[in-house]
């Protein structure tokens, strides 16, 4: 019998989950003052470096499985900034900028104590992956920027301002790591999304998605219009036997041949996203003609 051992790793879903380009540094991702950084040139480094110990037993010979325990984690993220701005040397040396005095020049100043207010809630590398519209989100919780800065400018090359942010354990959650990767989910290499034309289907409007529906399928992120007037959705239902719809129920249901559209922007909060049993949340689509004969 040959050996059906696979030596090589590729598979076909290996074009969907490519990580592509450097990705875009934001401050504040997802929060109250969320704002891009700045353009950044030759790349991005996300370090994770885990310290361990393992406990010692008289008479064992090497590690034993179970025994290792981890001391503490240092999460680095080093950002390479083309676009240098006063709120980038800010973050950098953590300093203090004084833009009333001078009409002309924003003047930075450096501290000889870290403030709490120094630290930044989160600083995050957004990016993406090829299977999917949705960006992959790597997050450095409680970031502050302690190595300074040390940069060089020359002629005729692309001048570039290192920043390397670390992040810290939030005093209240000792034991919650301060760093999070938001991992895009892919269903076999395609996205939850609309398959076909939406349709009225006794006075509802029926949508057919790519993959089975939640049981619950909220309707926050819907809005329909009949005639180009928005008809308020009173409730969002998951079909009965064809699982890989959702029904919704109109205050007026249209008759033939008024024109229907629906879309979809997906909500601000996880639980009210309308998701795929497999939990790929359903991402937000345009106004969408439905067929209504």
């Amino acid at each position: 019998m040959p050996n059906a051992t696979n030596t090589i790793g590729y598979t076909s879903a290996t074009p969907d989950n490519l990580l592509i380009d450097a990705g875009a540094i934001y401050k504040n991702y997802g929060l109250a003052g969320e704002a891009l950084l700045g353009a950044t040139s030759g790349g991005n480094e996300f370090d994770v470096k885990v310290v361990t110990r393992d406990v010692k037993v008289d008479g064992l010979k090497g590690t034993v499985k179970g025994l290792t325990r981890i001391v503490s984690t240092a999460v680095t993220l080093k950002v390479n900034m083309l676009e240098v701005t006063t709120e980038t040397i800010r973050l950098a040396l953590m300093a203090d900028v004084d833009s009333a005095t001078d009409p002309d020049y924003d003047i930075i100043t450096g501290k000889t104590e870290i403030a709490l207010t120094d630290y930044i809630d989160n600083i995050a590398l957004v990016g993406r992956i090829s299977g999917s519209a949705k960006p992959v989100v790597i997050m450095l919780k409680n970031a502050l920027s302690s190595d300074g800065i040390k940069f060089s400018n020359k002629d005729s090359v692309d001048n570039i301002l290192p920043i390397v942010f670390t992040a810290s354990i939030d005093p209240d959650n000792p034991t919650i790591s301060p760093y999070e990767i938001r991992f895009p989910k892919v269903v076999d290499g395609v996205l939850f999304s609309l398959l076909g034309t939406p349709v009225i289907d006794n006075g509802d409007v029926m949508l057919t998605f790519n993959d089975t529906v939640a049981a619950t399928a909220p309707l926050d992120g819907f809005a329909v219009t009949v005639d180009g007037v928005a008809d308020v959705v009173t409730a969002s239902t998951r079909g009965v036997n064809q699982l890989n719809t959702i029904l919704l129920t109109l205050t007026t249901p249209p008759t033939p041949g008024q024109v229907v559209t629906v879309a979809y922007t997906k909500p601000a909060l996880d639980a009210s996203d309308v998701k795929s049993l497999s939990g790929v949340a359903l991402d937000t689509f345009a106004a969408t003609n439905v067929t209504n004969n």
